[in-house]
Order: C-alpha cells, then sequence, then structure tokens
C-alpha cells in the first residue's frame, strides 16, 4: 500500500539517504487525533453522541498499555455511509480548531531542522490517514504511513483497508516501504511516545522516546536510547537569557 505523499514535498531533493519517521500522537501533539476529530465529529452530530461513553475507556487502556488490536476487529461502524468530503472536512476542522494548537513547538522546530539538513521527514501513524492529513500538510512531510478506510463510490464502508498501523503491523509497511526504496533501516530514525512501537523502534538505526510512557522509558534507559521530554508550552525568547 502507497503512503500518502503531500504534493508540497513531492520532487525535493535531498542530500541524506534515511528517513526520519515520527508517530503523531502523544510525539508530535500532546492529545489525540483521533479523539480530537470524534469530539468535533460528535458536536457535529456527524458521528453519535454515544461515543462519548467508551472513548475514556479507550484512552484509559492505550495509556497504560493494554489497547488491543481486536479493537479494531470491526472497523469503524459509525462512520458506515458518511461522504469521504465530509469526513475530510471534518479533519481539517479538527486540525485548525484543536490539533494544530496541541502540537509540540519543540516538535514542531525538530521537524524542520531534520528538513532543513537534507533528511525526509515521514509520519507513521495508526491514527487514520485523513485525520492526519491535514497536519502532513502543515508540516510539509515527504509522506504517510496510517490506518486506512475503505470507500466505495465516495462513501465509507466502515471497514479498514488492510491491517491498521499498529506495533507489527506499523514495523512491516515501514519496512516494506524501505525495501521499496532501497533504504537500509539502519539509516533511519522513528520517533515514538508508546510501547506500542517497539517494534519498529527496535527496527531502525536511531530509536528516540519522545515524552515515553513509562514501559517505553524503562527501555529506553536500559538500551541506552535518546529520551526527549517536550512541553506544550512554547518558550519564551529571552526569559531564561543570562541564567545559568
Amino acid at each position: 500500500m502507497r503512503p500518502i505523499l503531500p504534493q508540497s514535498r513531492a520532487g525535493r531533493r535531498l542530500r541524506m539517504a534515511g528517513i526520519d519517521f515520527f508517530d503523531v500522537d502523544h510525539t508530535l501533539t500532546r492529545r489525540s487525533s483521533g479523539g480530537r476529530y470524534v469530539a468535533l465529529a460528535m458536536r457535529r452530530r456527524i458521528l453519535p453522541l454515544r461515543l462519548v461513553m467508551v472513548l475514556p475507556w479507550y484512552s484509559l487502556t492505550y495509556r497504560l498499555g493494554l489497547f488491543r488490536p481486536r479493537a479494531y476487529e470491526n472497523g469503524f461502524p459509525y462512520m458506515r455511509g458518511l461522504a469521504r468530503d465530509t469526513l475530510e472536512r471534518m479533519a481539517r476542522e479538527s486540525f485548525e480548531e484543536s490539533l494544530k494548537g496541541d502540537l509540540f513547538p519543540e516538535a514542531v522546530s525538530l521537524v524542520r531542522s531534520l528538513q532543513a539538513g537534507g533528511r525526509r521527514v515521514m509520519l507513521a501513524t495508526s491514527s487514520l490517514d485523513f485525520i492526519v492529513a491535514p497536519l502532513a500538510e502543515y508540516l510539509c512531510v515527504d509522506g504517510v504511513l496510517a490506518t486506512r478506510l475503505e470507500f466505495v463510490g465516495g462513501a465509507c464502508t466502515g471497514r479498514m483497508q488492510g491491517m491498521p498501523m499498529f506495533r507489527r503491523e506499523k514495523k512491516a509497511r515501514v519496512l516494506s516501504f524501505l525495501a521499496e526504496q532501497a533504504i537500509a533501516p539502519g539509516e533511519c530514525s522513528f520517533y515514538s511516545d508508546s510501547i506500542y512501537d517497539l517494534p519498529l523502534l527496535e527496527a531502525v538505526g536511531k530509536p528516540v522516546a519522545v515524552n515515553p510512557d513509562f514501559r517505553l522509558r524503562s527501555i529506553a534507559r536500559r538500551r541506552g536510547w535518546q529520551v526527549t521530554e517536550l512541553s506544550s508550552a512554547p518558550r519564551v525568547k529571552g526569559s531564561q537569557a543570562g541564567r545559568h
């Protein structure tokens, strides 16, 4: 399955062979992209209000490392019949209203710095592709590997297209893409906050734990991986000048 390639980065000349992959939720953003999307869609009455009862449970199990892929077995039936245009419009609104403000300023600076150095930057996320598409455009990344929904005649079937980008599937999708590009995983990095992404973190040359959960933090420290802590508040220029 080919990744999304934002037009703004197509054809850019690269000076370095590797790719820097970034998870999205809690790595680039302090909140869940899917959670933000669903909350807005419920307010717009696009998605049923009953979802408010299950979102906290999904969030808690995810953060505790207890989430299981079987939660995706039935796809997203509450999106069945919705037009692609409607879902994509909601994604743009969600990004502008909430997700853009959730971005860690230091994470954005890091992405920009890597790009300025000639590196290719891509998103590798279990979130749905159309939800993170506005984020990808904003960051001008080179591509997105994400979970996809099936559409027939412009309407969502509620079923997934392939497997969700989760745990070993994320690793398999990224490694398959790298093989197609003749790029060695050892030349790549992956930035993630989650223990779920351990398979891919172990597969690349530079694993980076960003605001890691307690399980990933323990593993990263034992293995000597880089651990990066990001703040949700932008730094105030000059506020620390002259302090030591």
